[in-house]
């Protein structure tokens, strides 16, 4: 039986850790079948959207198996995303911030001069497109605001990547999307964080269309030093409380 999720935010993130807790707690195994959707809206209290959303979220991570007329089936953790300590994307720790941006400033931070050399005019341009999109959306800071400027996000950094031309860098970050689905989720919510970023973007996607392979590269860390700091400071000030 699973036990109701407040309604805070993000309510999908609540409920694949709460998924999570039961399988890493042995209340649930490889194998056990999952209540179905409809009643697992019922016993978390939520709606089945949030609760559609969450288990395709799990299904992409490979920690349940959909399977269309026979339910919903626990896989495990084991050589899945998620690892065995970093609970990636749900939990976000001083630890793991500081592993993850250690190499996104490496892998980032000379994609960003790669892409400064080698990005097409279309790929420039898809750069100006999503931060256009995530400015426009953040002007009442609703949470389905914070959803469209979070997809925004992935779309502009992963754009990056690949504009770089450099087919290991750019798998390197599609490995990496999930893990960098809640750290962003959580730093876009601090007040502030969101257009600060979207102001970072601007003036990276400025020194790749005018090819300054240094002002790029300058851009990107101190974009990625910035966003790391707010998460640290705000994750500090709640253990603090």
């Amino acid at each position: 039986m699973f036990e109701p999720i407040s309604q805070s935010i993000p309510l999908r993130d609540q409920i694949v850790q709460e998924i999570l807790r039961k399988i890493e707690s042995g209340q649930l195994s490889p194998g056990d079948r999952l209540p179905a959707e409809r009643d697992l809206a019922v016993q978390l209290n939520v709606s089945r959207t949030t609760v559609r959303d969450a288990l395709r979220t799990m299904a992409g991570l490979g920690v349940i198996s959909i399977q269309h007329g026979k339910g919903i089936f626990v896989q495990g953790t084991e050589g899945t995303a998620l690892g065995n300590a970093l609970w990636a994307p749900f939990v976000v720790r001083p630890d793991t911030v500081l592993a993850l941006f250690e190499v996104r400033k490496t892998l980032e931070t000379a994609a960003a001069g790669w892409a400064a050399v080698r990005a097409t005019p279309e790929e420039q341009a898809k750069l100006e497109e999503v931060t256009d999109a995530a400015a426009q959306a953040i002007h009442d800071g609703t949470e389905s605001d914070i959803d469209v400027v979070a997809e925004a996000d992935q779309v502009f950094h992963t754009t990056l990547v690949l504009a770089s031309h450099n087919p290991v860098a750019g798998r390197l970050m599609l490995n990496l999307l999930e893990l960098l689905e809640a750290v962003r989720k959580q730093s876009l919510q601090i007040p502030g964080r969101a257009r600060r970023s979207i102001d970072d973007h601007r003036i990276v996607t400025e020194a790749v269309k005018t090819g300054d392979v240094l002002a790029a590269q300058k851009a990107m860390l101190e974009h990625l030093n910035s966003v790391e700091e707010t998460i640290l400071a705000n994750l500090n000030a709640v253990h603090r409380t």
